[in-house]
């Protein structure tokens, strides 16, 4: 349904000379930014009146309208999304900066190589020198083990940050 939404906007915006619009839509929809196109999209259905979805129902003349409007903050709607993604890096690169030891950080991605290589190991490279030597090496690579080993670090990975604000706000509570 987007990309009619988009062609349908691209095709009115062509018309009636609306370069930025017509150019971010074209580059930016379903690409990696495409959130930008969904801003302008957004932006035309509320000038239009309508919900986006509901943006090929409306007459050519509205709709040119509606595009016409939104051409002209278009460049602040681009200008807001570029300040938005610049704090969204400036965050990342503040995560990565936090002067903490590597001790407290790579201890997960240690765990997801070492579980990978597990599960690559029993379940591939096993079974492929299994029938290329007619050995029997699955019976002593103990598959149950790995699962509890796996759900241990889900566990600690994904639940410890869960059950600790849970504490904090218990303990705030009392």
């Amino acid at each position: 349904m987007n990309t009619v939404i988009a062609s349908i906007l691209i095709d009115a915006a062509a018309k009636i000379g609306a370069p930025i619009i017509k150019g971010l839509l074209e580059k930016y929809l379903g690409g990696t930014a495409s959130e930008i196109g969904g801003v302008v999209i957004d932006a035309i259905a509320s000038k239009a009146g309508v919900a986006p979805d509901d943006l090929p129902s409306v007459p050519s003349k509205d709709l040119e309208a509606a595009v016409a409007a939104t051409e002209v903050e278009t460049p602040q709607l681009v200008a807001v999304w570029v300040d938005q993604q610049r704090e969204t890096n400036r965050l990342m690169l503040a995560e990565l900066d936090k002067g903490e030891s590597w001790w407290t950080w790579a201890w997960r991605p240690a765990w997801m190589w070492f579980l990978g290589f597990l599960f690559l190991f029993r379940l591939v490279l096993v079974p492929i020198a299994d029938a290329a030597l007619g050995s029997d090496i699955a019976a002593t690579v103990d598959l149950p083990t790995m699962m509890t080993l796996t759900a241990w670090f889900m566990g600690l990975y994904m639940g410890g940050h869960t059950l600790k604000d849970l504490a904090v706000k218990w303990t705030a509570r009392s």
